[in-house]
């Protein structure tokens, strides 16, 4: 079962005990994934709205000086949802693991069942690789983050299926994704 926990107007988080990663030592690492509706062209009126995915640790299987840091964050804050907070700390403090979401059903193949639950516009960015790449384009926040929830969350599942191959997958700030885990979950 999927658990969906809103950070933020423009964050989700979502999770299940399924989700983990396992490292060939110690017990495996519960993941859970970030959503994030992010404006590229802030102001401006249309199709600017995108959402970012971010894996990172469950909170249970943190590292301690993370939620330590949250904790004290929490404190001088009026945040009263402490695992919220946690999450919310650690993925705007460390990151996390980008994943393309736009990969769980690249839009071009839709079955059409996405284009019944908010109006998108499918368009082809460049990343950072070089590579081109497909994504959806929200015309606003609201747009953006019921797709999240009702359409990535649901089907965010079968990213686990392959999560070596997500894992493996190099960074741009160096290593690879399990080593961004491994930091974050001090294994």
């Amino acid at each position: 079962m999927l658990n969906i926990i809103e950070l933020c107007d423009r964050q989700l988080y979502v999770e299940s005990d399924r989700w983990q990663c396992s490292f060939g030592y110690g017990s495996p690492v519960k993941l859970g994934l970030v959503l994030e509706a992010i404006d590229l062209e802030e102001g401006r009126e249309g199709y600017s709205f995108v959402i970012d995915a971010c894996l990172l640790p469950q909170p249970e299987c943190m590292d301690e000086d993370i939620l330590e840091e949250a904790r004290l964050e929490e404190a001088s804050s009026e945040v009263s949802d402490t695992r919220a907070g946690q999450i919310r700390y650690a993925y705007e403090c460390y990151g996390g693991v980008s994943v393309n979401i736009d990969a769980v059903q690249p839009p071009k193949n839709s079955c059409g069942a996405s284009s019944f639950l908010a109006k998108s516009n499918i368009k082809t960015v460049i990343v950072g690789t070089g590579e081109e790449m497909e994504t959806r384009h929200f015309q606003d926040l609201q747009e953006a983050m019921s797709f999240a929830r009702d359409f990535y969350a649901v089907y965010a599942p079968v990213i686990f299926g392959f999560i070596d191959v997500v894992l493996d997958h190099p960074l741009r700030v160096g290593g690879t994704g399990w080593d961004k885990i491994r930091q974050m979950a001090r294994k």
